[in-house]
């Protein structure tokens, strides 16, 4: 793979999900409006709401996942605080991804973010490890904590 094929991939990576939050707020027609967020998944909500604030507003963008990245970082904190080291590990990956997508301006890698929010997709069994691991206290749920800071830093609701 060549490395413009690389550099190209995030803008493919985009467009893809894009398209998959089209289809997903109205599988009937692939033209629905990206902001009809009724039917997404958190997931999607989330990722859909990063994207319109990226694209309609970059210094905002960088302020607002500036933020997320320290209350991601706050929160793994706590995490460890309460001997949740799993929840902390991933907190702290989350912050760095936000971190570094406050500084290219790009969206924060979104394997690590669809992990964190349980939109993974290829883990339909559950062991008894990783439930022991997720995070459902609010002060430490990522989904919650970069939801409601969107919100606030940016007036954009998702839905989470």
């Amino acid at each position: 793979m060549s490395t413009s094929a690389i550099s190209g991939s995030t803008s493919y990576v985009q467009q893809i999900l894009a398209s998959a939050v089209q289809t997903a707020a109205n599988p009937a027609s692939a033209s629905a409006s990206p902001t009809d967020s009724t039917k997404l998944s958190p997931f999607a909500q989330l990722v859909s709401a990063l994207q319109q604030l990226q694209q309609s507003d970059p210094t905002q963008y960088t302020q607002a996942t500036q933020k997320i990245a320290a209350n991601l970082q706050s929160a793994a904190q706590t995490a460890q605080s309460q001997g949740n080291s799993a929840a902390a590990t991933q907190l702290t990956q989350l912050a760095s991804d936000f971190t570094a997508a406050s500084q290219t301006g790009q969206l924060p890698n979104l394997q690590d973010l669809a992990k964190a929010t349980g939109a993974g997709g290829h883990h339909h069994h559950h062991h008894a490890e990783e439930s022991s691991s997720s995070t459902t206290d609010s002060t430490t749920n990522p989904q919650t904590i970069i939801a409601n800071t969107l919100s606030a830093a940016s007036g954009v609701q998702t839905g989470a």
